[in-house]
């Protein structure tokens, strides 16, 4: 009579049983894979990629962004501030070509923009509540720059 040996236990069974008669394991049902340390291992280093991502994702972004229309240096001066470090940038109004107020902007409802003469657009002011028509108007005319209106938007008939 053929045999073979129960993983359970060890013990010497017949080839045909379906269950060890010392421990009563069942031979029909399929061995189940041990997760064993490398599992374990894969989990932690992917959590410590995505703790890693999330840390380097808040530390690069923007914490405050700042922009002020200096009439005393003709120039618009953007401070970007993030966990990380400080930008200062200004554009003088020399290089401006002209104010737009924007209805539908990429960033707000409503925004200021200045457009420079190489095509670089700078979002001066914004908001989701209210139309920014009179800043816009205001921003040109310190500026001395023509203010355009923009319409990003379409209504129900158009």
């Amino acid at each position: 009579m053929a045999t073979k040996d129960c993983p359970s236990c060890g013990a010497t069974v017949p080839v045909e049983a379906a269950r060890c008669k010392h421990c009563f394991h069942d031979f029909s049902e399929t061995p189940r894979r041990k997760s064993g340390p490398v599992v374990l291992l894969g989990f932690f280093a992917a959590m410590a990629v995505i703790g890693a991502g999330t840390l380097w994702y808040i530390y690069t972004q923007r914490a405050q962004e700042r922009i002020v229309v200096d009439q005393e240096t003709s120039s618009i001066v953007i401070t970007r501030k993030t966990a990380s470090a400080t930008d200062t940038e200004r554009v003088t109004f020399d290089s401006v070509e002209k104010i737009e107020h924007v209805m539908g902007g990429e960033q707000a409802m409503f925004e200021v923009v200045a457009v420079t003469l190489d095509g670089k657009r700078y979002v001066v002011k914004q908001s989701d509540d209210s139309p920014l028509v009179g800043d816009a108007e205001h921003i040109a005319a310190v500026m001395d720059k023509p203010m355009v209106q923009v319409k990003n938007v379409r209504g129900f008939g158009e």
